[in-house]
């Protein structure tokens, strides 16, 4: 195979295990990783690049690796004809809208589990105690990043998810809006 040009574009580094397995196979590798947080992820293994739309003109291959608006750069990438390996705005809103990707779902003829949206905490805690039941939290947009707001009930009426939710709601007034569960 010729040597190629590879560009990685991870929002929290979560495909360097995979850059560094094209540097190994004697590729040219550049990763982005766009929290600072994560950046010194693949130190030592990978190239890195603190822009990765300077180097997408110098990449064969760009690839991107999540959601949360990866898509559309990845579809614009595309469309100026780049090769790109990566979701599109469809994919995104799949994984990142929950209610927008069981609606999908539901549409193909895939049998779901009944479920409710809320946007609100009052709004959930109000519909599990006007119906009792085991019910499971788990968010949509980037809040479904956070794996502890996973919850799994186990209580027949409710009263566990209620209590969750109403921890999460104290939680989140104390956050910033932007990182508050909806």
């Amino acid at each position: 195979m010729d040597k190629k040009k590879f560009l990685f574009v991870s929002l929290d580094g979560l495909i360097a295990d995979i850059a560094w397995q094209v540097v190994k196979e004697g590729h040219e590798v550049k990763l982005f990783v766009e929290a600072e947080s994560e950046r010194e992820i693949a130190d030592g293994f990978v190239p890195k690049t603190d822009t990765w739309e300077r180097d997408a003109a110098w990449a064969d291959v760009v690839i991107f690796d999540d959601v949360l608006g990866q898509g559309t750069k990845a579809q614009q990438l595309r469309a100026s004809g780049k090769l790109v390996a990566g979701g599109t705005p469809y994919t995104d809103r799949l994984e990142d809208d929950r209610a927008f990707g069981q609606q999908e779902l539901k549409n193909a003829g895939v049998t779901i589990i009944p479920q409710e949206n809320f946007h609100s905490f009052d709004d959930a805690i109000a519909f599990v105690r006007a119906n009792p039941n085991r019910y499971v939290i788990k968010p949509s947009g980037e809040a479904q990043n956070l794996k502890q707001l996973l919850f799994v009930g186990e209580d027949e009426d409710g009263k566990d998810v209620i209590q969750v939710l109403e921890d999460y709601q104290r939680r989140a007034s104390c956050l910033p809006p932007r990182t508050a569960t909806r």
